[in-house]
């Protein structure tokens, strides 16, 4: 995997962002908290140019905030019509989060709990 490449460089070792060029996934690894959500929203807005529904893995996910929760469920919901972001990977616990404020049941947010290839 490259290194999503953008507007924004991320150099901090809490958080990794990466772009698979062969399928246009995003994998994002380590921690999302308040002190860099605004390189994830980033990321995910760049990511919003590309072409067909958005891809993240989050399997390596560690942690995660309310600020990180929001942020991708924004993403999700400033889709345009049919366009979908699928969580591949994200923790039960996250899962749940989302069931339990209503998040889960959002149209253009798909939470895949069949273990699709993590490519």
């Amino acid at each position: 995997m490259a290194v999503l490449r953008t507007s924004i460089e991320q150099d901090d070792t809490q958080l990794r962002i990466s772009h698979n060029p062969l399928n246009g996934w995003l994998a994002i690894s380590g921690e999302i908290d308040a002190w860099n959500v605004s390189v994830v929203r980033d990321a995910l807005t760049a990511a919003h140019g590309e072409a067909g529904d958005l891809h993240l893995n989050v399997s390596r996910l560690l942690f995660c905030d309310v600020t990180g929760i929001r942020a991708i469920v924004a993403s999700a919901a400033s889709l345009e019509d049919g366009r979908r972001l699928f969580l591949h990977g994200l923790d039960p616990r996250l899962q749940k989060v989302l069931r339990v404020v209503g998040w889960a049941g959002m149209p253009s947010l798909v939470i895949d709990t069949n273990g699709m290839d993590l490519r």
